[in-house]
């Protein structure tokens, strides 16, 4: 479980992150592994706090106990916030939490094989990153993180993340490597000049073919409306000239008889 949830301290229990950053959010994924006689620890704590007590673990419980799970998390995080924007965890709001459990925990409470815990925590920025952004996150003490940076935005500063190493993935940046034994990393970030521009520029062209689009649409309407005016003023002489020549053919009549 999530750090906010119960720290563990030993190898029983094999912890990820995996944080996605965007200029107006985050998604923060955790795995776990829990081993060994935790792993028989886990079960009894499903049938218990969800089951009926029978030292069986079945899928029912699950449900329950990932309900239970996921209501806790969102609890802890209003208690207690992961994450910090510019120092304060005001700028922050949560907007999903989900839990999952592996059907590895189906079967027999004392059974010691491995069970895979996951959780999803969706957040949003009151104030989108920029270039004075500094980003706080609390995790599991010496457990594995990714950190994937905005698009266009590179590290200034980075502290509290061991064996560290950065690697590009598209247009962003991953950061890899762990929390340290204090369980805090803060990173400072600042926007990609040149990717900014690149931006800038591609969205001058997008309004700028918006706009050209406008104009042919506008061109192509007076041109339909000024043929029209055209065929309607070479019909109207026709219908004149047919109209005159019945009459014509009146007169003549008349004047025959």
């Amino acid at each position: 479980m999530p750090a906010f949830l119960v720290e563990p301290c030993n190898a029983a229990f094999i912890p990820s992150n995996n944080i996605t950053l965007e200029r107006n959010g985050m998604t923060w994924e955790y795995q776990e592994q829990i081993t060994g006689n935790e792993s028989i620890i886990f079960r009894s704590f499903i049938d218990l706090q969800a089951g009926n007590k029978d030292k069986f673990v079945n899928a029912w419980e699950i449900l329950k106990a990932e309900t239970f799970l996921r209501d806790q998390m969102r609890e802890a995080l209003k208690t207690k916030s992961d994450v910090k924007l510019n120092g304060t965890p005001d700028l922050i709001k949560v907007t999903d939490v989900d839990f999952c459990i592996s059907k590895e925990a189906l079967g027999k409470v004392l059974k010691n094989t491995s069970i895979t815990s996951s959780a999803s925590v969706n957040y949003i920025f009151e104030k989108e990153v920029n270039q004075s952004t500094n980003i706080w996150f609390m995790g599991t003490p010496n457990s594995i993180v990714t950190i994937t940076l905005p698009a266009g935005f590179n590290i200034e500063k980075i502290e509290g993340l061991e064996n560290k190493s950065q690697e590009p993935e598209g247009n962003r940046v991953a950061l890899k490597g762990n929390f340290n034994p204090e369980k805090n990393i803060t990173l400072w970030i600042s926007e990609n000049e040149s990717y900014k521009a690149a931006m800038q520029e591609r969205e001058r062209n997008i309004e700028q073919n918006a706009e050209n689009k406008t104009n042919e649409t506008v061109n192509k309407t007076e041109t339909i409306e000024k043929v029209g005016k055209a065929v309607e003023a070479r019909k109207t002489p026709e219908f004149i000239k047919n109209i005159y020549t019945w009459f014509y053919q009146i007169v003549q009549k008349v004047n025959l008889v």
